[in-house]
């Protein structure tokens, strides 16, 4: 684990410095103030303008830093040949892709922390405490985790390009999953209903990371909710960080 720990926070440091990290960063705190102009111009509550603007802000920029410092800078390291540098000291490649998903990981948690205590701070700013800002956060938190290792496992076996392709589509589809479900309810066909059925087990289902309407609305979700969501992260982060470690592995670099 100690050689894990080192590549995370080699990694994280990296991210870090990373003008790409930077340039979002800047992008989404710019878009995070801007949300306050969006309220004034509502005829409703702009709190719940800026909230559900802001939560899909978080979201955005964490997407671009997994897709973008995750595919970068793992695949900079291939191109580069330094993984061949590290991989001569006693560290293996499941201890090395592990430190790497851990490390790129720890940047995308400090960048959705950094905007959600900003979010918090503007609605404060407007009169309102909305304190579920910070549990839609932890949620981001786990979706991501599990996009990282998503990420690392593409760029372990493609190309920069096309790990980044890969990354998104997953993220697109991982939030389509209860449409795709809904939408085999209404085919007529059984064999096809029960094919398309089975798409959306098989694909991650982000949905279970997404609290914004009940948030926004102050609806009241069931505690068993969170255990679920938990529970579904690590069998995803799990699953996911295996297999990007059985590839690497396979590699040859």
């Amino acid at each position: 684990m100690k050689s894990v720990r080192a590549v995370a926070y080699i990694t994280f440091k990296e991210g870090i410095r990373d003008r790409i990290y930077l340039i979002f960063f800047f992008f989404a705190v710019v878009l995070l103030l801007f949300s306050l102009f969006l309220g004034m111009l509502v005829i409703g509550d702009p709190n719940k303008v800026i909230a559900d603007f802001g939560m899909a802000v978080m979201s955005l920029f964490a997407l671009l830093v997994v897709i973008f410092v995750g595919g970068t800078s793992f695949s900079r390291e291939l191109s580069k040949k330094t993984v061949i540098l590290v991989l001569s000291k006693p560290i293996s490649r499941e201890e090395f892709m592990l430190g790497k998903i851990l490390g790129i990981w720890l940047n995308v948690i400090l960048n959705i922390i950094a905007m959600a205590f900003l979010l918090f701070l503007l609605l404060l700013f407007k009169g309102s405490r909305m304190w579920g800002i910070f549990i839609q956060a932890f949620l981001l938190i786990l979706e991501m985790g599990i996009l990282t290792a998503v990420s690392l496992m593409f760029s372990s076996f493609t190309t920069q390009f096309l790990s980044m392709l890969f990354t998104f589509s997953v993220y697109i589809v991982s939030h389509l999953a209860t449409t795709i479900e809904k939408a085999s309810m209404t085919l007529k066909s059984g064999l096809s209903r029960t094919i398309v059925k089975a798409i959306s087990y098989a694909i991650p289902n982000f949905d279970y990371f997404n609290l914004k309407n009940q948030i926004v609305y102050g609806l009241k979700v069931p505690s068993v909710f969170y255990y679920k969501a938990v529970a579904y992260f690590f069998f995803l982060f799990l699953l996911f960080s295996i297999l990007a470690m059985w590839v690497f592995k396979k590699r040859e670099v």
